[in-house]
């Protein structure tokens, strides 16, 4: 990166310092109100797959597409507004990443057959991509570093919710409207919802931290000042501990330098982020997809229950998420990582033992637990150990190559049961393509720096 000069700044340590207040509770309700509603236009597919192979009677190959097709759309487009998250901030990349997926969302429910309705899940997902860089930035860099680890696992945690959300709305437009006209309604109604979560998120400022980087101090001091007093009034207090200023190094900023920075200075930390990303994809989307495409129809479950049994699953979810909320701002992020990506490989072996509906749903509901411990563990440690001038582009990358998790083990899932009929071939199969995400957590946590109760500068100086 190209460094146009050394500043000292107390905006940093001012947010650090901050009692937590009903300004941070704005803050996190808008990102994970909006974080929840991402989670239901994403996941609203895993209950309406069974529906749309009923109607237009697709192979599960072509099933499998819409998963992958949706992955390679979060890479590309978390690496794109990841890099305008860093360039243009985190506020507008806020609202166009929403009004892109929002746009293409309502034009999956007017999809006449699977190739279209494929293209424009696509196209979607380049918008749901630039969210999960955006909003994984802006969190970290605004809470308190006390309760910076468990603010953000529990925004994350909240993706799960809106999966059951989902859920939910698919089973009610089931029962208002026939088969055919029922899917295209949740598309429709989830839209809706999208537009609240546009209105609540104009209540979020810049990123103070993002501002001192491009040098826009002013602004990030008003910010912070109005936050200050606001919290004063709220707590009773006279005054805030007085802080010292950190010296910062704030760049021209330019896509080639930045990258190359990333690749150089933070190979490992890439690596790492990749990896786990890889890992938890794998059994997210692969758990989802594999139970919908052969799970539940070898052991005769009506595709019409199947959103109920998603809405138990992401409930699992949840709960796995809270575990990591309780965890890594207690046992730290380390510790957290190698139990809950250890999760992972027990969890894959479930799937031995399924030899009926209830079966399934258990064997799914274990793997969504583990899932979801494991990722939002991996956001709150990936989500900090990037500087800020290049942390959305950081994330962008190490969801670009950790999607291809995603891509490749439903295919793999479903070629390996075809080719064989055995679920103890699938499990094992799983169970091999979650193993990266566990080994290079033990490797953090022997290399790697403890990201708890510090700031985020600790974590990343020059």
């Amino acid at each position: 990166m190209l460094k146009t000069s050394h500043i000292k700044s107390d905006i940093q340590p001012r947010l650090d310092r901050l009692p937590w207040s009903k300004w941070h509770v704005r803050i996190v309700f808008a990102l994970g109100f909006a974080w929840l509603l991402d989670s239901l236009e994403a996941n609203i597919i895993g209950s309406v797959l069974g529906i749309l192979k009923k109607i237009w009677n697709f192979t599960p190959l072509q099933g499998s597409l819409t998963v992958s097709v949706w992955l390679i759309g979060i890479m590309i487009g978390s690496v794109v507004f990841g890099y305008l998250s860093d360039r243009f901030g985190r506020k507008r990349v806020f609202f166009l990443t929403l009004l892109w997926y929002g746009l293409f969302t309502a034009a999956c429910a007017f999809s006449d057959n699977i190739w279209v309705f494929i293209f424009l899940r696509f196209l979607a997902a380049l918008g749901i991509g630039g969210e999960y860089a955006a909003i994984s930035s802006a969190v970290v860099e605004f809470i308190p570093k006390n309760v910076r680890g468990k603010s953000d696992a529990f925004i994350m945690s909240l993706w799960p919710v809106g999966a059951m959300c989902s859920a939910l709305l698919v089973m009610l437009t089931l029962r208002l409207f026939p088969l055919e006209i029922a899917w295209r309604a949740g598309f429709l109604f989830a839209v809706v919802l999208a537009l609240f979560a546009l209105y609540i998120r104009k209540n979020v400022p810049e990123s103070p931290r993002w501002l001192v980087n491009r040098q826009r101090i002013q602004e990030a001091d008003r910010i912070v000042t109005a936050a200050e007093k606001e919290i004063m009034e709220e707590k009773d207090l006279m005054e805030l501990p007085r802080t010292q200023p950190i010296t910062i190094h704030p760049v021209a900023f330019s896509v080639w330098p930045q990258t190359k920075e990333l690749y150089s200075k933070y190979f490992g930390r890439m690596v790492l982020g990749a990896a786990l990303n890889f890992s938890q994809v794998a059994l997210g989307y692969g758990s989802i997809a594999f139970a919908s495409l052969v799970l539940f129809p070898i052991t005769n479950t009506s595709p019409e229950v199947v959103p109920f049994y998603m809405t138990v699953a992401f409930m699992f979810a949840f709960l796995g998420g809270l575990t990591s909320v309780f965890m890594v701002d207690t046992v730290g992020r380390k510790l957290t990582g190698i139990i809950s990506y250890c999760s992972y490989l027990i969890a894959c072996l479930g799937i031995i033992f399924v030899a009926s509906s209830l079966s399934a749903l258990v064997s799914l509901c274990v793997m969504q637990y583990c899932y979801t411990w494991g990722w939002v563990t991996e956001y709150v440690i990936k989500s900090e150990i990037f500087p800020t001038r290049s942390r959305a582009a950081a994330i962008g990358w190490a969801t670009f190559f950790g999607r291809t998790g995603g891509i490749i083990t439903a295919p793999i899932l479903t070629a390996v049961y075809q080719s064989t009929a055995s679920l103890s071939a699938v499990a094992f199969a799983l169970a091999l393509l979650v193993s990266p995400g566990f080994i290079a957590a033990c490797f953090w946590a022997i290399k790697g720096i403890e990201g708890k109760h510090k700031a985020l500068e600790e974590l990343t100086k020059d």
